[in-house]
């Protein structure tokens, strides 16, 4: 197993790989580097604080096409599509309310509604348009999205496995099992196995702590603090920790953000509804995904 960690998309984004027999370390390396310089690309591009990224354009230019790229295209997409499946749960068009709160910078030049809707986005062939000034933040998607475009470029090189965890989203692909610990108030919860699955937490608080470590990290010597993004309600319920998982890191990544609105008895059944699975890491059994 080969391990290596760069401070990216606003926290320590450690991926491993183990090759397969016929691979030597240079072929691993490169997968590697591919990997990061993949999630490097994406966080320049859907950056918030950055004034000049592609999604920084976007909110500052409100009725007028942007060019956007692919992967910044893809991830609005799938944040739209969730924001519809959710009932707007899910809201990606939340910064001007964060702008207010302080948890976002305040760069853009014209007043911004605190919030808008899903469908205040309109997507064409390689560009966008925001229909009301809104202030989107991808905050709540973008470092999944990171972590499952990373996981492809390593299966590209025909590794046998390993993950990417990017501050606590994390996603395992192929032989690879990872030990992982929840964070919480009380302390590290019990540990469970993850494998071939993506995992994310977000932490619901009434209170604003840019500080708070990770919530979701490897156990042992693979423990790496880093901070964790504000959630998008926290005003909506007491101070807890929610951990999905799902097939890909984005959804994964989102519907912590969904669940985090809903009461217990409603959580399990629409976040699987959804995609994903609320993960208990207190339950009695050890559970291996």
């Amino acid at each position: 197993m080969i391990r290596r960690a760069r401070p990216l998309l606003g926290t320590l984004v450690e991926i491993a790989a183990l090759a397969k027999p016929s691979q030597d370390d240079a072929e691993v390396n490169l997968a590697m580097a591919a990997a990061f310089a993949r999630i490097a690309a994406i966080g320049r591009s859907l950056s918030f604080h950055d004034g000049d990224s592609e999604l920084s354009r976007l909110n500052a230019n409100p009725g007028r096409w942007q060019p956007m790229s692919p992967d910044a295209l893809r991830v609005l997409r799938l944040a739209k599509a969730m924001g519809k499946a959710s009932d707007n749960r899910f809201n990606c068009t939340v910064g001007g309310e964060l702008i207010h709160r302080r948890a976002l910078p305040g760069h853009i030049s014209h007043p911004v509604l605190p919030q808008g809707t899903w469908q205040d986005i309109a997507l064409g062939h390689g560009s966008a348009k925001l229909l009301r000034p809104i202030a989107v933040t991808l905050d709540g998607i973008a470092k999944g999205y990171a972590v499952d475009v990373a996981v492809t470029e390593l299966k590209k090189a025909g590794l046998a496995g390993g993950w990417v965890n990017a501050g606590g989203d994390l996603k395992v692909f192929g032989s690879a099992s990872l030990a992982v610990q929840q964070r919480n108030a009380q302390g590290m919860s019990r540990a469970l196995q993850i494998n071939k699955m993506a995992l994310a937490s977000s932490r619901v608080s009434l209170t604003l702590d840019p500080d708070y470590p990770a919530l979701l990290l490897p156990t042992g010597e693979a423990a790496m603090p880093a901070p964790a993004a504000c959630p998008h309600s926290a005003e909506q319920a007491p101070e807890r920790i929610v951990s999905v998982a799902a097939r890909f890191a984005w959804r994964a990544d989102a519907l912590t953000k969904v669940a985090s609105y809903l009461t217990d008895a409603d959580c399990t059944g629409r976040i699987a509804a959804l995609g994903g699975k609320i993960l208990g890491f207190n339950q009695d059994e050890r559970t291996i995904l």
